[in-house]
């Protein structure tokens, strides 16, 4: 079994125009490469997603205003494509890509993608998996007892991991890739499992999270209903 912590990894960050992964839009990416949690090489995008605006509460959180956008952003559909594109390459190179958030940021990118292309995110390598480490999941996972809030912010001052800019893209992936490491170095277990097998475990992982939140959520509202796919959501009906 190949030593995968010790390769080079690819980590994603989107930052949009709101909180839903089925409507919102990409307003800034970036993908980082980095080996043993340090960075090598970063590719970064603006997007104007045509007429969807900006929301001022969007912009208070990543500081890109609508007219920014519009004026020098790329279309969406480019960006989502090249993101796609580097994703698929590599997952064909049998590399993790760390997504903090997975099913936020890989479902609106797919969500994306069906705007503009047929293919769904998963199939771009064709029949090669990508493999994802979601550093939120992870964390919960190998740590449930630790009490406090687990934002990207939160697990880089757990992992002692310096953050340079929260909810900016190429910042966030950078600390995100960095955090991953940090977990998959303290923790033997997940180095003695293949990649593939990380990512097939983060799928558990993720319906017994849901499943205690949805528990916790139903002492004061007894409908609630948490989601546990993971790491993204298969497509329905897409908002255009």
């Amino acid at each position: 079994m190949s030593a995968w912590w010790l390769e080079e990894w690819v980590a994603l960050d989107l930052e949009t125009t709101g909180l839903s992964p089925e409507s919102d839009r990409i307003v800034t990416a970036a993908l980082v490469w980095t080996r043993k949690g340090v960075p090598v090489e970063m590719r970064t995008w603006l997007a104007d997603a045509g007429q969807q605006p900006v929301p001022t509460e969007a912009t208070a959180v990543h500081g890109v205003h609508e007219r920014h956008a519009h004026r020098h952003g790329r279309p969406v559909g480019i960006v989502a494509q090249m993101i796609a594109a580097a994703v698929a390459e590599a997952a064909i190179d049998g590399l993790p890509v760390v997504v903090a958030n997975a099913p936020y940021d890989l479902t609106l990118h797919d969500r994306e993608l069906a705007r503009h292309f047929s293919f769904p995110l998963d199939t771009w390598a064709g029949s090669k998996p990508i493999n994802v480490l979601d550093p939120l999941l992870l964390d919960w996972a190998l740590d449930q007892r630790r009490d406090g809030r687990r934002r990207l912010v939160d697990l880089c001052e757990h992992y002692e991991v310096v953050h340079e800019g929260p909810h900016r893209a190429d910042a966030d992936a950078a600390a995100a890739a960095a955090v991953a490491h940090r977990i998959v170095g303290h923790y033997p277990e997940l180095r003695q499992m293949s990649l593939a097998e990380v990512h097939e475990a983060q799928v558990g992982w993720a319906v017994e999270r849901a499943e205690a939140r949805q528990r916790a959520k139903r002492r004061t509202d007894p409908t609630a209903v948490v989601d546990g796919r993971w790491p993204l959501i298969p497509r329905q009906e897409v908002a255009r």
